[in-house]
């Protein structure tokens, strides 16, 4: 009987050490949710609705292209379009004026950095300062044009 109680003691013991070991990593564990960048995911459906287009064409052009295909093709776009809208992508080629101007100050900005870069300094020719000034001119009058319809 004392071999028992022994036995028992040891046994409970250490199931209560081990659930107090269970409960304590339980605690101290943490979660982290990473938010997924869905631009790739966009460029990649996008590549491939163009792809499946380009490949119809193909296919019309040598007529070698059926129904069937045709309702798989349909099908395949519907997923896909399904998918970016899902991932909230919204096709707008139309900016606003504003937006447009901001795109614009953001080129003429990059191609300022390429000029006055320190590496640049060392290489940059005149031909180079040719192009720069004929892109700065261009991007400058179009910025201005587009300033004087919002006024």
């Amino acid at each position: 009987m004392k071999l028992f109680l022994i036995l028992f003691s040891i046994i409970s013991s250490t199931f209560f050490i081990t659930n107090v070991d269970i409960f304590s990593l339980k605690k101290k564990t943490t979660t982290t949710v990473l938010m997924q960048d869905n631009t790739v995911l966009v460029k990649k459906i996008k590549a491939r609705i163009s792809a499946l287009k380009k490949q119809r064409k193909k296919l019309k052009n040598l007529k070698k292209w059926s129904s069937v295909k045709e309702k798989s093709y349909v099908e395949e776009i519907k997923k896909l379009e399904a998918g970016l809208k899902k991932l909230g992508y919204k096709e707008s080629n139309n900016l606003s004026v504003e937006e447009k101007i901001k795109k614009l100050q953001k080129e003429l900005k990059y191609i300022n950095n390429n000029r006055v870069n320190k590496n640049a300094k060392n290489s940059w020719t005149k031909e180079d300062d040719a192009i720069y000034e004929k892109k700065a001119s261009k991007l400058i009058d179009s910025i201005i044009k587009l300033r004087k319809m919002l006024n």
